[in-house]
């Protein structure tokens, strides 16, 4: 059960990138503890129909809020001002080619002087950085020509050498070791991934591709494999083709301001401003890149569409996980009485709500109260509804089995009841056993 869970998270959010605000100081993270731990001293013992689903509910409630909230946070300032919707963000000129993300010091619309330090690039690439590449000998499905046995190998990737060990049975083809030897690959996570491809005579091989890319230095692979002396197993290597290097790495080769650039990798900094991330070769000599700021009014627009994207996919969830019970329908009806009840005032900026509770934005009404220099209190109207959003994200994380459906077993005893530390996860959403 916790592995079926374990893997709906991976699959589902493992790739989602961290940011800086899901980090914490101590004593952030004792304020959250003190607060689960007096959520779960007055909460009832809880009984689930269906544990799993409740549990996949769960995860998919704090990763919205946890998005919600990082993006809220993102566009916060110190002080709480609107100043946090004007953040600069970096912007490129040909997608196709290069984009770009700002990671210097926070800018925003008032910080005029501090434009002027921020440069402008002009990327051209000549040829992106690529993987190494491996492609075994393509054989039939139906055949073995190796003995049956216990076979090794060695595969060293940068600094480290690991061992793979397989074994060939009497009943074992061509096609069966060659999967084996893909998931043996693959489950190793040793930065380098395993498949199966297919020629035009219908014979198969392994292909295996490094997750980095470039040569750095001395290293002209990024990993070799070659047989264990002491088994006497050349042959498997040979016979797979293990070691056939099929396509070598290189590094990225491209122009910065007429400056001849090389990297390693597709996805580089410079002076700790931008973050760059190669996307095509140039096709002319004229097919650039141009990265720099936005213009005020176009980060606003987008800051501003970001944070009610995010709010608007908590509907999304809530809208798909309603089953007609009071607890389902209880985060449909928390989410969008936050857009209901300022409305008026949200639409009058230029923030539509739907009767639904989502939020649509009128472009057309925020270029208009930039225009007639009213755009501001515009952004202090949404400024209050992102704190609302924020609020609600923690009491979500804090909590989310409150919108999961249950049954009550036992309530607490309202004269007598303590604190146990050792089963908030409980009501976090975040363990469950199979009784409760």
């Amino acid at each position: 059960m916790i592995s079926t869970v374990y893997n709906y998270y991976l699959s589902t959010y493992g790739g989602r990138q961290t940011t800086k605000y899901d980090t914490h100081k101590k004593d952030e993270l004792k304020n959250i503890y003190n607060t689960m731990v007096k959520v779960n001293t007055k909460a009832p013992l809880y009984m689930f129909e269906n544990v799993v689903e409740a549990q996949k509910y769960a995860i998919d409630l704090k990763e919205t809020a946890r998005s919600i909230k990082n993006i809220a946070n993102s566009l916060s300032t110190d002080d709480g001002t609107i100043a946090g919707f004007s953040k600069k963000k970096a912007d490129s000129s040909n997608g196709r080619v290069a984009v770009a993300t700002y990671i210097g010091e926070e800018l925003t619309q008032v910080d005029d002087s501090a434009d002027k330090e921020v440069p402008e690039l002009d990327i051209h690439v000549d040829k992106l950085a690529s993987p190494q590449v491996n492609t075994g000998v393509y054989l039939k499905s139906d055949r073995m020509e190796l003995d049956k046995g216990t076979y090794s190998f060695d595969m060293n990737v940068g600094e480290y050498t690991y061992e793979f060990q397989f074994n060939i049975g009497s009943n074992d083809d061509n096609k069966s070791i060659q999967d084996k030897l893909v998931r043996l690959i693959n489950r190793s996570n040793v930065g380098v991934k395993a498949e199966i491809v297919k020629n035009d005579s219908d014979l198969n091989a392994i292909r295996m591709t490094s997750e980095d890319t470039g040569v750095q230095g001395y290293r002209g692979q990024i990993f070799t494999i070659s047989h264990d002396m002491s088994t006497g197993t050349a042959s498997a290597v040979e016979y797979f083709g293990l070691n056939n290097i099929s396509s070598e790495a290189s590094n990225a080769q491209f122009t910065i301001n007429g400056l001849t650039r090389s990297t390693v990798a597709n996805t580089f900094t410079v002076e700790g401003i931008y973050e760059i991330t190669l996307k095509g070769v140039s096709k002319t000599d004229n097919d650039n890149a141009k990265i720099g700021l936005k213009p005020d009014l176009d980060t606003i627009l987008e800051n501003v569409d970001e944070l009610l994207t995010a709010y608007n996919s908590m509907v999304d969830l809530a809208v798909e996980k309603y089953d007609g019970s009071y607890e389902s329908g209880r985060l449909l009806r928390d989410v969008s009485s936050m857009a209901k009840i300022n409305k008026h005032t949200l639409d009058s900026a230029g923030f539509v709500v739907q009767n639904d509770g989502h939020i649509n934005i009128e472009e057309s009404l925020l270029v208009q109260s930039a225009n007639e220099g009213k755009l501001e209190d515009s952004l202090h109207k949404l400024n209050g509804f992102r704190q609302l959003m924020i609020s609600k994200a923690d009491q979500i994380n804090i909590n989310p089995m409150s919108y999961v459906d249950k049954k009550v077993v036992a309530y607490p005893n309202p004269t007598r009841n303590f604190p146990n530390p050792y089963v908030t996860s409980r009501y976090t959403g975040m363990m469950f056993n199979a009784v409760v």
